[in-house]
């Protein structure tokens, strides 16, 4: 059962609790604490957990490394060196966290987290990711780098393991497919929705949904964002009021839903209710 890991920055503390206990109203949870305060992250691995190592000098920047508890809180092992440690994602069972200089990527070895640097290609212009996401059905990783590009990443091997992919302009979201593994989706300044092929690391199809909107300005100014939700992508149009649906086989427009206000982030969920002889 999947276990769930907010971290709380004010606190610096991370609170481990099972989905099955969520599902039965619960609120049993295990809690291990860091130095400090701080920007971080926690994240369940088998019987222990990863958390986010604080700047020592200055807590209130980015961490510069992650440390591996059991649950008891006793760290295991040394601290992982990952400077400005800002994105970390699951690809099957892998774990990563971007790093300024790379990816720390992180296998189950005899029970025990084993963690390795995956540096960035000397071949890559200067730059890093900072928001990662794991792919569904194919293992790898997708991640921002620059404004203009996203950067696909086979966490499995040594070398070769980043394709960067250029963008036609500024990039403001996004999403991998869950359903169709070889795909996952760019939504650009320009209005642009791109069909991304993760196998052939390259833009399969574009299709036009909006009207421009700038990356100028506040990073959390209302711009479009994307999810995947069966065979439909749907993509926000904050400054129109709707929703954009996307037939995910066709890769065509088949509607729009209106909606109040400014609909800005969106979070496709799914479920299976129950079903009743008769019925």
């Amino acid at each position: 059962m999947t276990e769930i890991s907010p971290f709380f920055d004010g606190k610096g503390v991370a609170r481990i609790i099972s989905e099955k206990v969520v599902l039965e109203g619960k609120s049993d949870f295990w809690e291990v604490k860091t130095d400090a305060p701080q920007h971080g992250v926690a994240a369940a691995y088998g019987s222990h957990v990863l958390l986010s190592e604080p700047h020592r000098e200055k807590p209130d920047e980015l961490p510069v490394g992650i440390r591996v508890a059991d649950k008891a809180g006793m760290q295991v092992g040394g601290i992982h060196a990952c400077p400005d440690l800002h994105g970390e994602a699951s690809s099957g069972n892998i774990l990563a966290f971007a790093c300024a200089t790379g990816l720390l990527v992180v296998t189950q070895s005899d029970g025990t987290p084993a963690i390795r640097h995956l540096p960035y290609a000397d071949s890559l212009p200067h730059g890093k990711t900072t928001t990662l996401i794991g792919g569904r059905g194919l293992q790898y990783l997708l991640g921002n780098y620059g404004a203009d590009k996203v950067l696909l990443i086979d966490p499995t091997v040594e070398s070769d393991a980043f394709r960067l992919i250029g963008l036609p302009t500024r990039r403001v979201h996004f999403a991998v497919d869950p359903v169709r593994a070889k795909f996952a989706y760019v939504f650009t300044e320009d209005g642009q929705l791109h069909q991304l092929d993760v196998v052939k690391g390259e833009i399969a199809n574009s299709l036009k949904l909006t009207d421009p909107y700038s990356m100028d300005g506040h990073w959390s100014d209302p711009r479009p964002r994307v999810a995947v939700a069966g065979n439909r992508i749907v993509v926000t149009d904050p400054l129109q009021g709707v929703l954009h649906l996307v037939d995910a086989t066709s890769f065509e427009k088949t509607g729009d839903i209106a909606v109040e206000s400014k609909p800005f982030n969106i979070v496709s969920v799914g479920g299976s209710g129950q079903t009743h002889e008769g019925e």
